[in-house]
């Protein structure tokens, strides 16, 4: 049964491909080899359009997720790492200097003010490592035999770390918060951990966890564990105390009947869970009521947050059905002022040996019925580049992950970016939310090595942008970069006070 599935599926995903103009010889080679017209080498190129680079950091642990603490007219971007995390001043942009190495355990990061207490504080999150498609094992979990319990046997916290990073030079832990409950220094515990959290710096952090092994209808090959959000009471960061989690029915191994009546049931290949904590776009204590998160193939959720220990679910957008990498990784809300957001995906397989899940922009002024308004053009390789198709070249393709959403300056109405993994880091114009386009692209050079596959699947990762100084921070397999677009406007390029945030009531205290 399962292989006639797997058959069925495959046959779909090649016309998905086909209709939005992909090779259909994605299929020749099941990941995770490359495709047979894959390049034979890593392409050192840079292509750039409408940017310019301004300053670079090397390493190729620089292309973690970063987060940004100021201090009057000092900026410090904290960069998450494997296994420490850095903390990086950009006060001088041009000259970028690592202040603290390997300061902080933790590459899912979370950074914010917290007014009442008078310090910044620092989240980190802790899971399990995720299952790998490997050569002998090409469908992860369902290939190999060993993979659930390598998971539940895994060591260490699963969960959260707290840091007290007001001194970045002397950047100290509070406390750990393990997910299933329980005592956080055992050895062993339950569930997946968190994966990609929120904290505003109030009395709420939100993460995305499974806290026991129930949660297993996870149909992902690279997961076992299917999350839901969990909501903690963090107004002491030294002591956080649990308040609510709230699941899809169906995710459970115990809620079976739900689950048969997903359209997902059964198919293998869909993320079926939650990719990234609720995104609150004002903090509850200050009067916030709203909540909008990513559910992979399950959908973009808008939850009303009023009693946030009992979430309730207002809206719900579905994509199409098109099993295989993330359909929903994250949601941009920071134009919810526009009455729209912007939900993204992952592709996880390199080669495009999956279907190519879109880019929503998402009507929300209905939150009971969010409807889609356009999608984001497809980027092109350029000219020059030697492939015809970005599935040609080694690695990913596909959207990753927007600018993140607590930065300096107010997100400007009629750009964003996204990286796009090894088409690099590509901007859009969307001034007009039904017409989008794309106004300037960066392409790094590919790091990694060509006998390990693994090394070069990801490319361009995160960007971060100063929305204020109009400066672009993109991190990548080959350092950290600093770019400049007039399609943002002209940079600030020396000190500035940050004199308001992205979010109305971020950081208000701070500087």
């Amino acid at each position: 049964m399962y292989d006639y599935i797997k058959r069925i599926v495959s046959a779909t995903l090649a016309l998905v491909l086909l209709a939005v103009g992909l090779p259909d010889s994605a299929f020749a080679n099941a990941h995770p080899h490359e495709r047979p017209d894959a390049l034979k080498y890593l392409d050192q190129a840079t292509y750039i359009r409408n940017m310019a680079v301004r300053a670079h950091i090397g390493g190729d642990n620089r292309r973690w997720k970063m987060q940004m603490m100021t201090m009057g007219d000092r900026r410090f971007l904290f960069q998450g790492g494997i296994p420490k995390g850095d903390v990086i001043e950009v006060t001088d942009p041009l000259n970028p200097v690592v202040v603290n190495e390997d300061a902080f355990v933790g590459r899912q990061i979370q950074l914010a003010y917290n007014a009442d207490l008078g310090k910044w504080i620092l989240m980190t999150g802790a899971a399990p490592p995720l299952i790998k498609a490997t050569t002998e094992f090409p469908h992860g979990k369902y290939d190999d035999p060993g993979a659930a319990e390598r998971v539940k046997n895994h060591e260490g916290l699963r969960g959260v770390r707290f840091f007290d990073a007001t001194d970045t030079y002397n950047i100290k832990p509070l406390s750990e918060f393990s997910t299933d409950l329980g005592d956080p220094n055992r050895k062993l515990q339950t569930g997946g951990g968190t994966h990609r959290d929120y904290y505003d710096g109030g009395k709420y952090a939100y993460l995305d966890a499974a806290p026991d092994d129930s949660f297993t209808h996870q149909e992902s090959p690279v997961r076992i564990h299917t999350h839901g959000v969990m909501i903690v009471d963090v107004s002491d960061p030294a002591a956080p105390r649990h308040v609510s989690h709230w699941w899809l029915p169906g995710q459970r191994a115990d809620e079976q009947e739900e689950y048969k009546a997903w359209r997902e049931h059964g198919d293998g290949e869909s993320f079926t869970g939650l990719h990234g904590a609720f995104h609150v776009p004002q903090k509850l204590e200050n009067g916030g009521k709203i909540g909008v998160s990513p559910w992979g193939s399950l959908g973009v959720f808008i939850h009303d947050l009023s009693d946030p220990t009992a979430p309730k679910l207002l809206g719900r957008f579905q994509g199409p059905y098109k099993p295989g990498g993330i359909a929903f990784h994250s949601v941009d809300v920071s134009r919810m002022d526009r009455g729209f957001v912007i939900g993204a995906p992952e592709a996880l397989n390199p080669g495009c040996n999956e279907p190519f899940h879109h880019t929503y922009i998402i009507d929300v002024t209905d939150p009971a019925n969010p409807r889609e308004i356009s999608t984001l053009p497809i980027p092109q390789p350029p000219a020059e580049a030697p492939y015809d198709h970005f599935c040609q070249k080694r690695g990913r393709f596909g959207v990753h992950n927007p600018p993140h959403l607590k930065a300096p300056g107010k997100a400007d109405p009629n750009f964003t970016c996204y990286t796009f993994f090894n088409a690099g880091l590509q901007c859009y114009d969307i001034s007009d939310p039904e017409y989008p386009s794309i106004s300037a692209y960066f392409i790094p050079p590919q790091g990694g090595d060509l006998d390990v596959p693994g090394s070069y699947t990801r490319n361009t990762d995160n960007v971060f942008v100063e929305w204020d100084r109009k400066l672009i921070w993109t991190a990548t397999d080959t350092g950290l970069y600093l770019l400049t677009s007039p399609e943002l406007g002209d940079p600030v390029l020396e000190a500035l006070p940050v004199t308001e945030w992205n979010l109305a009531d971020l950081n208000q205290v701070a500087d």
